[in-house]
Parts: C-alpha cells; structure tokens; sequence
C-alpha cells in the first residue's frame, strides 16, 4: 500500500496517463511495420533496449539503475504494454504501469480513469521509441523517489 501512495502522491499515474492520452488508439490509421530488429535500431542514441527469449516483441530496458527493471511488451502491432520491477519497502514488486495507475489512484480514493487500464498505442518507430523513452522517464523519477 504505501508504494502506491508514493507513487500517487508523486503524480506518476497522471503522467502514465497523459502518455496514453498522448498516444490514443486510432482505429482505421496506417500502422507501420514495426519488427523487433528496427525498433531496437530506430532506437539506438535515444534508449538502450534489448530484445527479451522468446515470442513475439518484448523489450528490456537496459543501462538503468540496479534497484529497477522497466520492460515493454507489444500487443496487436501497437499497443505497449510496460512492466516495471523494483525493490521498496524491504519486498520486491513487478507491475504493469497500467494496473500500478489504476491501483494507486483507488488507493488514493481518487478518481480512476476510463477505460481503467489504458495503454500508449504507436503507430510507426518514431512514436514507439518516444513512447519508450516517456516511459524510462517516469520508471526513473519513480526510482529516484522511493530510493
């Protein structure tokens, strides 16, 4: 419980959010093809990823600190699912960034956002890796606050 007040009250589910807002489904628009071997090159000089064992395209962030982990999985070719890891609170936590918001804010008793569980969605390897890069922000500013 208290690091989802920590992470309400730092505002971390509203910037989560704003990203979203940010980044919409947009049902009908081109979608550029984005396999796992040009997003990790569209990327280089802006974050350093690596692709994850197995199927489909699942992202590590890397060169963060040791007390984090931040991960991004994509689903239906746009939507950017992220997955951060981190020691609090003498315990270990892994969540997603949507379902972490969404905890935070009923904790808080503040209103919950709809849909409850939003996620950025890209549509071409620029919007991608600006989405990551937003994302690695505010894994950051989190790490730095519960450190």
């Amino acid at each position: 419980m208290e690091q989802l007040q920590k992470f309400e009250s730092l505002g971390l589910p509203d910037e989560y959010y704003e990203v979203c807002e940010q980044h919409p489904m947009r049902i009908g628009e081109p979608i550029e093809k984005m396999p796992y071997k040009e997003i990790l090159k569209a990327s280089e000089g802006k974050i350093e990823l690596k692709k994850l064992k197995g199927p489909g395209t699942c992202l590590e962030v890397t060169g963060l600190p040791d007390s984090i982990s931040l991960s991004f999985v994509i689903q239906s070719r746009t939507g950017v699912e992220a997955h951060i890891k981190f020691s609090a609170f003498e315990k270990e936590y892994l969540h997603s960034f949507a379902t972490f918001s969404f905890a935070a804010k009923e904790a808080a008793a503040k209103e919950k956002p709809k849909p409850p569980y939003p996620r950025p969605q890209a549509h071409s390897l620029a919007e991608i890796v600006e989405v990551f890069v937003k994302l690695k922000g505010l894994a950051l500013k989190f790490n730095e606050a519960i450190l």
